[in-house]
């Protein structure tokens, strides 16, 4: 009978299994050398050597090369545990022995290579050592094997694996940039998982060199192991003897390397239709939002118009009203001179009738007693009197006629001041509403431009993604983007100049832009009705915004059709209008005057603080000297001194 056919009859049970546990039929094949095994094709070499095809030829490859990779480390279980068995086998042949062995000198954990030669050096000792002789051989077997496989028989797998990583990072790439993209959700999350999955995968594969080469060196701890292995450890009881789990501790970091490495692959396959998903999205956010900017727009437009109608209504009200400022200034006094006027009337008509009536009290009572002169004068005074009354009576209806007038026409301007007073409010209220709607329409603006600018971002990625060409140039390290793509125009120092020089237009020239308008050069030319024409219609135009807009517009409109646009041309046509003061200050801001320097004072280090002023003084001195603002008589020391 074959080895093959007593091995299948004494298959054992799995009760347990780990993940680096071989339950595959690959791990019943007979146990053959490693070495001996017919090496498989190596998927890896021809992207090494030529460009892939297509994202999805890479991704086959380095699939294949992982099912590669897990036969070897199938074969490698095979080898390290036997035919048919597996961790558990393992445990339960040397976990009861080795701690034997331990209690027969005496020690508590074996962390180390160190510490094991050390137990095995006291085992050769029989006076130290009085356990069972088997359970050392044992220690020394389950020993030599974790020398011999970690991590020695895991580097050829570690180099494939770390190879496969290198293409993944190469070509399974989101092209993503979050410092120019912006915030593209799908992508911005693929990016950290990428990020995520190769620091997992190389952790997960330096973690074999190091555990390895801590065992030697120094010192390991079961809580070094990977999860599931460590709680395998706790499980088993096997804390003190870490080192027995190093190679399933490899195994398992291995096939997470490669797990993660799938994941990424099924992600990447994945991430073109997720783009095209978005792509569909913001396509559809993009015609909603473009609504609701429009909408936006016509709100601040129709603000805008209905502001500049108010101030209009209310400067021609002001004006009116100033006008009559003189005439309302003269009917005041009219009505303070009427209705004292009348007043006067009233009194005097009251003073007359209370004579009256005494002078013909009188004449009733001393009828008798009076002569027939007195009563003469009497009825005179009395015939005056009701000629005064009756006069009083038709000359007050007439004042006061007169007064009423003057009193609806105040009235009048009265009303006219309290619409300008209501127009003003208008206008403050029109102001707050331009405000609110500029401010939304800033905001509908901003959100409509980040989602045309994602748009461009997903589409570019997804263009990238799904782009053979790409491929290419990241095999021969060509930049993604063609020669013969569109670039973004940087304007030169020229139009710079002229933008600058524009700007200081638009604040200054205020309501003489259509004299200026007249005055600029065009080439082509054009007629003088034309121009007219570009007048009216920058005019309607600017009556939808601010008023420096209507500046800004007609510049625009010049630049347009000016093809050969000068700052020479637009000082030119401000010289033309008298307006120097413009030319100064675009000439101030083109050509700032320098700043001056500052020189610092020298002053010598040893000299004296309380002698500063006096230094001071002497430069002072000599620099007036040195510019003969004063001459010296020179005399003779020895005329001087005689």
């Amino acid at each position: 009978m074959s080895s093959r056919a007593v091995f299948g009859k004494m298959r054992p049970i799995l009760g347990y299994r780990m993940p680096t546990l071989a339950t595959k039929a690959t791990f019943l094949l007979p146990l053959d050398d490693v070495s001996t095994v017919k090496p498989t094709t190596n998927h890896l070499e021809s992207l090494d050597k030529r460009s892939p095809s297509s994202l999805r030829q890479v991704r086959c490859l380095l699939a294949s090369e992982i099912k590669t990779v897990k036969k070897k480390l199938t074969r490698l279980e095979r080898a390290y545990y036997g035919v048919g068995k597996n961790l558990d086998y393992e445990v339960e042949k040397y976990v009861m022995p080795i701690k034997g062995a331990m209690r027969g000198i005496m020690c508590s954990v074996l962390s180390s290579a160190k510490s094991i030669e050390g137990v095995l050096k006291s085992a050769m000792d029989p006076e130290k050592y009085k356990g069972d002789p088997d359970d050392v051989i044992l220690l020394k077997e389950v020993y030599q094997k974790v020398q011999n496989f970690v991590p020695v028989k895991f580097t050829d797998i570690v180099k494939t694996c770390y190879k496969m990583i290198q293409f993944l990072e190469k070509y399974c790439i989101s092209f993503y940039d979050p410092e120019r993209d912006g915030n593209l959700e799908t992508a911005m999350h693929y990016e950290e998982q990428i990020k995520l999955w190769t620091k997992t995968v190389k952790e997960s594969l330096e973690k074999i060199e190091t555990l390895g080469q801590q065992f030697k060196k120094g010192e390991i701890h079961y809580h070094m192991l990977s999860t599931p292995v460590a709680s395998y450890c706790q499980r088993q009881e096997c804390e003190s003897v870490p080192f027995l789990l190093l190679f399933a501790d490899a195994c398992t970091s291995v096939r997470t390397a490669l797990s993660v490495m799938s994941s990424w692959m099924k992600s990447d396959e994945n991430y073109a239709s997720y783009l095209e998903n978005d792509i569909k999205d913001y396509e559809r956010q993009r015609l909603e939002q473009m609504k609701l900017m429009r909408e936006a727009r016509e709100k601040y437009h129709s603000a805008i118009f209905k502001l500049n109608q108010v101030d209009m209504e209310h400067s021609r009200m002001e004006s009116e009203i100033n006008n009559l400022r003189e005439k309302k200034d003269a009917m005041e006094v009219e009505e303070r001179h009427l209705a004292d006027l009348s007043k006067e009337l009233m009194l005097d008509k009251e003073f007359k009738e209370g004579r009256r009536e005494m002078l013909q009290a009188k004449l009733r009572a001393e009828a008798e007693e009076l002569d027939e002169q007195d009563i003469e004068g009497i009825q005179i005074t009395l015939d005056i009197l009701e000629d005064e009354i009756r006069s009083t009576n038709e000359r007050h209806p007439l004042i006061a006629r007169q007064l009423n007038a003057v009193h609806y026409k105040l009235d009048w301007i009265k009303g006219k001041r309290a619409i300008a007073d209501r127009m003003l409010q208008e206008i403050e209220q029109c102001r707050a509403e331009v405000m609110d709607t500029e401010a939304n329409k800033v905001k509908r603006e901003a959100e409509y431009e980040t989602i045309e600018q994602t748009l461009e971002t997903a589409r570019r990625l997804h263009l990238y993604k799904c782009s053979s060409d790409i491929l290419e140039r990241i095999f021969y390290g060509l930049p993604l983007v063609s020669r013969h793509a569109k670039q973004t125009i940087v304007p030169n120092g020229a139009e710079d100049t002229l933008d600058k020089a524009c700007e200081v237009v638009i604040e200054n020239v205020q309501l003489d832009w259509m004299n200026l308008y007249r005055r600029l050069p065009f080439f082509p030319k054009r007629g003088a009705e034309t121009i007219e024409k570009d007048i009216a219609c920058i005019s309607i135009e600017g009556a939808r915004g601010p008023k420096k807009n209507v500046v800004a517009v007609a510049l625009s409109r010049w630049r347009r059709h000016h093809t050969r646009a000068r700052v020479d041309d637009l000082l030119q046509g401000l010289k033309a209008i008298k307006r120097m003061d413009v030319v100064r200050e675009i000439d101030l801001t083109l050509n700032p005057p320098p700043e001056e320097e500052e020189e610092e004072e020298y002053i010598p280090p040893d000299l004296d603080p309380n002698l500063i002023p006096h230094y001071r003084d002497v430069l002072k001195f000599d620099q007036f000297r040195a510019s003969k603002r004063f001459k010296l008589e020179e005399k003779d020391p020895f005329e001087i001194y005689f």
